[in-house]
């Protein structure tokens, strides 16, 4: 799973680095490829099964394909067998499931007037993308958000802020300003081939490690939960 941003690769200050693997524990669905495909196929209507019952078969049921692949008889019957179960996984996807981003990004300098630090890292442009290869599937799906402003700053009262900046800081004074982000996301629709907008729920932010939850932002209020 990788992240851009169409005009550049960073925006503002944050920079953002999916995790392969995280500890931290989520009730909501994954965000990879294999989770995200029924829920697309799903939202999108102008893709039919019909088109990628083969890559389907090939991704999902390598054996059968590699087995019948050769003898178009068979492989017909199979075809069939494999649009029923394609059918069957894209009536179960729910439309409304809750997905999780998990990333880091930095935060920037602490305004006094708005008392909060600089935390803006879902520009326009940025899209979070999973890969799959080589079939007539989706080769990527890519997720872009709806509403990315909803995340505009890590709000602190003042002795607050400072005492957690200092808990940051080295021996040699420089700051740690990396954040792990958890991104609960929502799926609205599909926009173009093999693209999504999805709606931004929730972020949570952790510590490097993603140990200590910080606070929960979710563009209404900012519950904070350890300093």
């Amino acid at each position: 799973m990788t992240v851009f941003d169409t005009k550049k690769i960073y925006i503002g200050l944050a920079a953002a680095c999916i995790l392969a693997g995280s500890t931290l524990a989520s009730a909501a669905a994954d965000f990879s490829y294999n989770a995200l495909l029924p829920v697309y196929l799903k939202l999108d209507r102008t893709l039919m099964p019909n088109d990628i019952v083969d890559g389907y078969m090939e991704t999902y049921r390598p054996e059968v394909w590699s087995r019948f692949r050769d003898d178009e008889f068979e492989l017909q019957e199979k075809r069939e067998e494999t649009l029923q179960i394609m059918k069957d996984a894209i009536a179960a996807a729910n439309p409304d499931e809750v997905f999780t981003i998990q990333t880091r990004f930095e935060f920037g300098d602490y305004n006094f007037e708005s008392e909060k630090f600089d935390f803006q890292p879902l520009g326009e442009g940025l899209y979070f993308n999973v890969d799959q290869c080589c079939t007539s599937l989706p080769r990527q799906l890519k997720v872009f958000f709806a509403n990315p402003k909803i995340i505009d700053g890590i709000p602190m009262e003042k002795a607050k802020a400072k005492a957690f900046l200092n808990a940051r800081k080295s021996s040699y004074g420089t700051v740690d300003r990396v954040v792990l982000a958890k991104v609960n996301i929502r799926m609205k629709e599909v926009r173009s081939r093999g693209e999504m907008v999805a709606e931004i729920q929730e972020m949570q932010l952790y510590d490097r490690e993603g140990r200590s939850l910080i606070m929960k932002l979710d563009g209404v209020q900012a519950t904070a939960v350890s300093q």
